[in-house]
């Protein structure tokens, strides 16, 4: 089995604490294949829950309808347990084109049956119908079935129905919805985080709930906005498909439907239809005294009810992340789409440096605002990058998304590595292993048990005996404490010493 490039074990001294374990993208679009080898390659990898397949697209604009669309310009992705992230929602543009109109012919990504899957920064655009104003059945995502499923920062654009749910559940955090009639429909569990939800023609209908899960469509925190002031009052927050669960709290409505707020049926009355503090684009009270309360049932007059759809805060009160989605697992997936905090970043010789991040499982490179690489190390070397050229990275976190750019760098000729932090020293942080008052030289040998386990007597550690091949010198503050030094094997393995202090925790890396 090939081993993984990099992976960390941490110790903390008051008690056990891991870190995520270190490794880069698994596939690069544009640098190592095209989307329809990143699919291959996704399907044949042995991914899981605790190691997502990780799928990096740079800025630019990638079309699937012939690359891995089907005879409509559909693309099926089936792999479970992967990551697809963009550089930026902006300037990461993946859309395809198809030659008919249908819910389940013409979607942009279909996910059948997958599972655990997260996609970050991100645009998914089906431009057959989108801004036209017609109402053509063109879809930028459908999910099917599956579970677990997160989006951050991911932008849908379509006509009607651009993203169309049947079953599990899923977190939506920020990102952006476009459409004209019915675009978030289908059925599932659903909660969206502060989504930012636009309508693109007069007269449409934002939700479409259809055989909905235990909680359906729950919007907290979401924007309404229309693409034409025109349209503002105008639009539905939604109709009943089927059986209709959809709930809007806390909602700011920059634009603001219909009066009464919710359209005729279509099949059958709803079964919850809920809105709750709803305020206008200056945080005023929006007007919900004419709100719907009556519906018919559609083509099943059978169903035919009375709700409560204008809620106060008991009524509210339920519907929590939480509720919605921890299901059985008790699933948090606010907690997967943490971002890591961005590195600082400075110039030694002819390399950057930075300081490891437990959370962080790689750092993207990007020389002038253009994707260069990744890695699981704390230094690139900057051969190859012009001088002159503006540096920055971004950490990734355990899922593969990226977090807030670094400081930026503009490269300039070696510089000195004898002095290369002039911050006072902590001497809490100090490495007082006894080996360290005779620094290592190439040849020297670190003999240790292959069981990773580490004590705070313990220095460098990798499994079996290393031979060390190189050594990345001492560095010294300007009072000359010393800081970790850094130590590789003849197989490029990395050895970081120990540091204590303040409940500091140990670091132990395997790997290249």
């Amino acid at each position: 089995m090939k081993a993984p490039i990099s992976s960390v074990v941490l110790f903390a001294l008051a008690g056990l604490a891991f870190a995520v374990p270190k490794h880069g993208f698994d596939f690069v679009v544009g640098v190592d294949g095209d989307f329809k080898a990143a699919i291959n390659k996704a399907a044949s990898a042995s991914a899981s829950e605790s190691r997502h397949f990780i799928i990096f697209f740079p800025d630019g604009e990638y079309e699937l309808t012939k690359l891995t669309g089907d005879e409509h310009g559909k693309t099926i992705f089936s792999p479970s347990h992967v990551s697809i992230v963009g550089q930026s929602v902006d300037k990461t543009i993946v859309w395809n084109t198809t030659d008919t109109e249908g819910i389940s012919a013409t979607a942009t990504l279909y996910f059948p049956k997958n599972n655990d899957m997260y996609m970050q920064d991100i645009t998914l655009q089906n431009r057959g119908t989108y801004n036209s104003g017609n109402a053509s059945r063109q879809v930028a995502l459908q999910q099917n079935e599956g579970d677990k499923f997160i989006y951050k920062n991911v932008r849908l654009l379509s006509g009607q129905d651009t993203y169309y749910t049947k079953k599990g559940r899923t977190y939506w955090e920020g990102g952006e919805i476009d459409g004209t009639v019915d675009f978030i429909c289908g059925g599932g569990d659903i909660f969206f985080e502060g989504t930012k939800l636009v309508m693109t023609r007069n007269g449409g209908y934002i939700t479409a709930s259809q055989n909905p899960g235990d909680w359906g469509y729950v919007f907290n925190n979401a924007v309404i906005e229309v693409s034409n002031s025109s349209f503002n009052k105008t639009f539905y927050l939604g109709r009943s498909w089927g059986h209709a669960k959809v709930i809007f709290l806390n909602t700011v409505m920059r634009a603001e439907p219909k009066a009464e707020g919710w359209g005729p049926d279509m099949n059958s009355a709803p079964q919850i239809f809920g809105e709750y503090n709803s305020k206008d684009g200056n945080g005023n009270a929006v007007n919900t005294s004419q709100r719907k309360t009556r519906f018919d049932g559609g083509k099943d007059a059978s169903t035919a009810t009375t709700i409560k759809t204008v809620w106060d805060a008991n009524d509210a009160a339920k519907y929590t992340l939480k509720n919605v989605l921890g299901g059985s697992d008790s699933w948090a997936p606010d907690k997967l789409t943490k971002q890591v905090e961005p590195p600082s970043i400075a110039q030694v010789g002819k390399s950057l440096k930075w300081d490891d991040n437990e959370d962080a499982i790689c750092w993207a490179v990007f020389v002038n605002g253009k994707y260069h690489s990744n890695t699981t190390d704390t230094r690139i070397g900057l051969d190859g990058i012009t001088e002159g050229s503006k540096v920055y990275l971004r950490a990734a976190n355990s899922m593969g998304g990226l977090g807030d750019k670094s400081n930026e760098i503009v490269t300039v000729a070696e510089t000195d590595s004898s002095v290369t932090d002039t911050s006072a020293a902590d001497t809490s942080f100090a490495d007082t292993s006894t080996t360290d008052s005779i620094p290592p030289t190439p040849g020297d040998s670190v003999t240790v048990p292959n069981d990773p386990t580490v004590t705070p007597a313990d220095t460098a550690k990798v499994p079996g005996d290393t031979t060390i091949a190189r050594i990345d010198r001492n560095r010294y503050t300007e009072q000359y404490r010393k800081q970790p030094q850094h130590l590789y094997t003849a197989k490029g393995q990395r050895i970081q010493h120990i540091r204590k202090g303040r409940g500091k925790v140990m670091q132990v890396l395997f790997g290249k």
